[in-house]
């Protein structure tokens, strides 16, 4: 038992690594047309995979030009617009890095389900992809009592209800 479990361990890490290794950053990108933002959308994937993936202190100048990459598309694509409402986004206050994995788990979302423009579902979507890069970055971000409530309110099922209080 102990074998599969350590054969398990080191397969799971290797894995990772390798994936990780895989991904490049976009070069030379351009974004002059409607057909070039859905064209680059599978890069886009494959740098969300990869921020959420990849440990805030890991690679820290690929993790900046692969940002850069993201922010470039999301800011002219005409298929994902991201709702960053501030009754919803307190958590930027502690740590202003988390609004970058809520856009990426808002796009995810959005690119998961046909494009969907559904404020509640994507600000859900968002919110737990902030709770669970939260969770595993803890060592690299402040403490953020907002962000364990929400994390309390995952856990209880009640999040989507809380997101419909909030943006009333």
């Amino acid at each position: 038992m102990k074998r599969h479990l350590l054969f398990l361990a080191v397969f799971t890490v290797l894995t990772t690594s390798l994936l990780a290794q895989g991904y490049e950053v976009p070069k030379n990108y351009k974004f002059e047309s409607k057909d070039a933002y859905t064209a680059y959308e599978p890069q886009v994937k494959e740098t969300i995979d990869w921020l959420l993936d990849t440990p805030l202190g890991k690679e820290p100048i690929k993790r900046q030009e692969a940002n850069a990459f993201f922010m470039a598309w999301l800011t002219g694509t005409p298929n994902v617009s991201v709702g960053v409402d501030s009754r919803v986004v307190d958590f930027i206050k502690v740590n202003p890095e988390l609004l970058m994995p809520f856009m990426l788990g808002w796009t995810r979302y959005s690119f998961d389900n046909n494009y969907s423009k559904d404020n509640i579902l994507c600000t859900k979507a968002a919110l737990e992809t902030v709770a669970a890069f939260y969770r595993k970055n803890r060592g690299y971000l402040k403490k953020d009592g907002s962000v364990e409530k929400l994390e309390k309110s995952i856990e209880k099922g009640k999040l989507e209800e809380e997101i419909r209080k909030k943006l009333k």
